[in-house]
């Protein structure tokens, strides 16, 4: 029997049908934490210290204190996950916890942990995109950060979603490509692969970065520079990055049809495939 769904809080093992937080969370309430979205196959989570890392640095920005039922969590359901070598998406999430009404943190507060793991859902082989009317802000307090807030990335595709997109693309502040709802972005012209830099508002993905190690690997050039929406729009290829999904291949960009995987996707797909089952093994 799969032991997925499973689900931890606060370092117990719950149901995940009834598992429970305050009505008074400020996750909940507030959207006041921040989260990690991992993969796992064979029971191992892929790039995982790189995960813990950025999840480290995200409470600091945020000045969440270290909850101390974390590790006791991450092992108990990292053992499981393990035993049970299982591939599925691993969530962690760490709110600052119950407080007092208003937005200004009171001490005291004891972070609230939750851990779901749950099975990899079927992916389409390619998606469609479409530039999102909304901006992703460069230079929010919250730029970097993955917080629990992602209410412009759902408006986001419901607004694609009703002209028969499945992901969003958002433009900065400034008018350049920044990223997906919750994917990095990747285009090739003329065999060279360019992906917009962090100053964009770009989130610096898991994946993203590893796949610059495999481009730099694969001697195939790289810049990571301000992208436009015409140079996006007159692309060989499109492709976005996320822990889940891997590597994506776009196939349509605002109307426009791409070869999808084209070749350069191709190769990366399988150069991650065998990165993926190296540090599984190792």
């Amino acid at each position: 029997m799969s032991v997925l769904p499973a689900c931890w809080v606060d370092g117990k093992r719950v149901d995940p049908a009834s598992a429970q937080i305050y009505v008074t969370d400020r996750g909940f309430t507030l959207a006041d934490g921040i989260f990690e979205t991992m993969r796992a196959y064979n029971g191992a989570i892929f790039r995982y210290d790189d995960h813990m890392l950025r999840l480290s640095r995200g409470a600091e920005r945020l000045g969440l204190p270290r909850p101390a039922n974390l590790l006791p969590t991450l092992q108990q359901a990292l053992s499981e996950l393990r035993a049970a070598r299982v591939d599925a998406v691993v969530r962690l999430t760490i709110s600052r916890g119950s407080g007092r009404h208003g937005l200004m943190p009171t001490r005291g507060e004891s972070p609230t942990v939750v851990l779901f793991a749950q099975e990899l859902a079927a992916f389409k082989t390619s998606i469609s995109v479409r530039t999102a009317s909304g901006r992703r802000n460069e230079y929010a307090m919250s730029a970097g950060i993955k917080t629990l807030s992602y209410t412009d990335g759902v408006i986001a595709l419901l607004e694609v979603a009703a002209k028969g997109a499945e992901d969003a693309i958002f433009l900065d502040t400034g008018g350049h490509v920044s990223e997906a709802t919750a994917s990095n972005v990747f285009l090739v012209k003329d065999d060279a692969v360019r992906t917009p830099p962090i100053s964009c508002g770009a989130f610096p993905g898991i994946t993203r970065g590893v796949v610059i190690e495999l481009l730099e690997d694969m001697g195939i050039p790289l810049g990571e520079d301000p992208v436009t929406p015409g140079e996006l729009a007159k692309a060989d290829e499109v492709f976005l990055t996320s822990s889940v999904r891997e590597i994506a291949p776009v196939d349509t960009v605002d109307g426009r049809s791409l070869k999808a995987p084209g070749p350069v996707t191709t190769a990366l797909m399988g150069a991650y495939a065998a990165r993926v089952l190296v540090e599984r093994e190792s």
